[in-house]
């Protein structure tokens, strides 16, 4: 007989296919024209996109961040661009969206160069438009950052330093490695599959210099279906530069998370699920069902690090226990997301930062999550 679970499982997913049947459709007739439309942008590259030079001199360490800030561009941006100037990158800033003069001054002060195109293809679009251009200008980095303005980084500054001491084998190494889940009645269990996320990428001259990565860049279809620019550019990217023998790591997985945790005492065990965060109905169950058990009883450390792993296998450890997080790995970014998961997260995370128990990141960063949780929880809520 088929197991409940596996029915079940199978039941869920076809359920999400119906509820994601309407946005399929709907995106269908834009999916037919982006072939044609993908070949008029790449003809009229040079007529849609503008590039600027920036006041600051290339080096052998360039880092493109794509910035999507219709609004104006926020104080942390500029505080990126000036930290990666601190490490000794060279910025090129592509923006997937249009900026004032007085912006754009702003941001050629901080920059060797400079690109203003329409936002075709998310980041992906932007990362290949600038991989692109690096290659036509005949640049050769040492290093490469590839980064994105979807999250806040760096929150800890000493961030590269240690990237390259404890990463240095990668060839290329990122912030969070995506390890996937096989979900079953047991609370899941690891699979084989995985791919580093794409906010943040630290690329060496040993993948920039492999054909694999060249072709990646040259051959990928940029487009505007989300879905296909998560499955073909975030996962393919990963998946085909490691079948290409490419050594990826990344700053934090899961797996290291939680045999990291199994080492921490009670206390701290205690704390994590003081600044937990959660956003399924079953597992705020079950997180009440944890807080209402005495931590002296039998069997509630087992029944804590039991809890902790089905959580994290649902949703992202760093999401769900930011301040056991920042004391294993320490804080290197967040994310900026409206799902619910991280709008609780960034709540947790500003409750620990003012009981002190987490390092406090950048006064510019800080400001903006503050502004970002007290408009989630709205007037009068924080304490």
């Amino acid at each position: 007989m088929v197991p409940a679970w596996k029915i079940k499982r199978e039941l869920n997913r076809i359920k999400d296919q119906i509820l994601q049947l309407p946005n399929t459709l709907a995106s269908l007739p834009g999916r037919l024209r982006e072939p044609a439309r993908r070949d008029a942008y790449l003809r009229d590259f040079d007529r849609v996109t503008k590039r600027h030079a920036g006041r600051l001199p290339a080096g052998e360490r360039i880092a493109i961040f794509l910035i999507y800030q219709p609004d104006g561009i926020s104080p942390s941006a500029i505080a990126t661009c000036n930290w990666l100037i601190s490490e000794g990158y060279a910025p090129f800033l592509v923006l997937n969206c249009p900026v004032s003069d007085t912006d754009r001054e702003r941001l050629l002060d901080l920059c060797w160069s400079l690109l203003e195109r329409p936002n075709f293809g998310y980041d992906f679009g932007g990362y290949q438009d600038a991989i692109r251009l690096l290659n036509r200008d005949g640049v050769r980095p040492e290093r490469l950052i590839v980064m994105n303005d979807s999250i806040w980084a760096p929150m800890r500054t000493d961030l590269l330093t240690q990237i390259e001491t404890h990463f240095a084998a990668a060839d290329i190494c990122g912030l969070l490695h995506d390890e996937k889940v096989i979900h079953d009645t047991n609370g899941g269990r690891p699979s084989t599959r995985s791919h580093v996320e794409s906010y943040f990428y630290l690329i060496r001259r040993s993948a920039w210099d492999h054909p694999a990565f060249q072709a990646f860049w040259r051959d990928y279809k940029m487009t505007d279906y989300k879905p296909h620019t998560i499955k073909f550019g975030e996962i393919g990217f990963s998946r085909r530069m490691a079948a290409a023998g490419l050594k990826l790591d990344a700053y934090s997985r899961r797996e290291a998370f939680l045999q990291r945790l199994r080492e921490k005492d009670d206390a701290f065990l205690r704390q994590t699920l003081s600044y937990a965060a959660y956003a399924d109905a079953d597992r705020i169950k079950a997180a009440r069902r944890i807080a209402a058990l005495n931590p002296a009883s039998p069997g509630w450390r087992e029944e804590v690090l039991e809890h902790i792993r089905r959580t994290v296998n649902r949703k992202r450890f760093n999401a769900c226990f930011p301040f056991a997080n920042d004391h294993i790995f320490g804080t290197a970014f967040m994310k900026k997301s409206s799902e619910p998961i991280f709008t609780n997260m960034r709540a947790a995370y500003l409750r620990a930062l003012e009981d002190g128990v987490v390092a406090a990141p950048p006064a510019e960063i800080r400001a903006e999550i503050a502004a970002m949780v007290a408009r989630a929880e709205g007037p009068g809520k924080r304490r």
